[in-house]
């Protein structure tokens, strides 16, 4: 059997204008996991990368970690939901920045605030009945990550993906036959930088190990494990 590590992309710029961009703890992140997986002889067959500048970064700061460079196949179905049109979509006024970091700052916790507001706005994508009002319904990004999905599995040899965590959450609903409702929970608890390991053979897929973050717990310091 082989194996499909999925990696999603180390911390984001979560609170400012362009989301898609890594922090410099995420760059850090994916760097560490970088030397983690040298150090312990790894090499992947395979690097497939999402089309957001994050998954790019990311990859980037894996091998210089890895103190070696990649070749890698960018692939347009690992690319992440459109969270700000879902969010939007269910608080309008959220198109306007300066109303979510005001929303935020008047919180006594910002982050469980935003994740509170965040699940209620997948709720209502993932629904049904409000299909079109969405740049992309979420019967359609499911249906694109298990095509994705496929024509990873359709290669043989281990193979590194970055990508991000409703891709990843999607692939383990696959292979554990979840609901729309675990999905999304299990979304919400990837790690920035964690690795999800799939195996796979042939048709057959199944879940190896979820959410390994063992490149970052090895240093004791909590600041390094992050969700957005």
């Amino acid at each position: 059997m082989a194996s499909l590590y999925l990696i999603r992309h180390g911390q984001a710029s979560f609170g400012a204008e362009n989301y898609d961009s890594l922090s410099d703890l995420g760059v850090d992140q994916c760097r560490r996991l970088g030397v983690w997986w040298r150090e312990r002889g790894l090499a992947p067959a395979r690097v497939l990368v999402g089309p957001m500048v994050r998954h790019r970064q990311s990859a980037e700061a894996f091998a210089e970690g890895f103190a070696q460079s990649f070749e890698w196949l960018t692939l347009n179905g690992l690319a992440e939901f459109d969270h700000e049109n879902v969010l939007e979509v269910y608080r309008p006024d959220f198109v306007d920045k300066t109303v979510i970091a005001n929303f935020l700052a008047s919180s006594p916790s910002p982050r469980q605030a935003f994740h509170q507001i965040f699940k209620e706005a997948i709720n209502r994508w993932h629904d049904g009945r409000f299909d079109g009002e969405y740049n992309e319904s979420w019967p359609h990004f499911r249906e694109r990550v298990l095509v994705t999905f496929d024509q990873l599995r359709s290669e043989s040899g281990d193979a590194l993906v970055f990508t991000s965590g409703g891709v990843v959450s999607v692939m383990v609903q696959k292979a554990l036959a979840l609901s729309d409702a675990h999905c999304f929970a299990i979304n919400g608890l990837i790690h920035n930088s964690s690795v999800t390991r799939m195996l796979y053979s042939g048709d057959a897929a199944s879940l190896h190990s979820l959410n390994s973050t063992a490149h970052l717990d090895i240093h004791n310091d909590a600041k390094l494990l992050t969700y957005r």
